[in-house]
């Protein structure tokens, strides 16, 4: 079973205590099934209109694959000036 860390920022950090989880899964997933089996487990994740997920330091399209080596991070929402 493919298991992936996971590092948080910002208020995804905040809401879940923590700067890392891992998250163990059936079988390897997309980027967009993953960021929504990560939401549907976290329901505070939910709650972050804007939340992304970036592998290997790039935004993937939701089709594309995430492997268990690659650098997966959660990144919220964010505001500047």
């Amino acid at each position: 079973m493919p298991s992936y860390q996971i590092l948080l920022f910002g208020i995804a950090k905040d809401l879940l205590k923590s700067d890392k989880i891992s998250y163990t899964v059936e079988q390897k997933m997309s980027a967009g099934d993953l960021l929504t089996d990560l939401k549907n487990s976290y329901p505070v994740l939910g709650d972050l209109p804007s939340l992304r997920i970036a592998v290997d330091h790039h935004f993937p399209k939701p089709e594309f694959l995430v492997e268990e080596n690659m650098e997966i991070a959660l990144i919220p929402p964010v505001s500047g000036g």
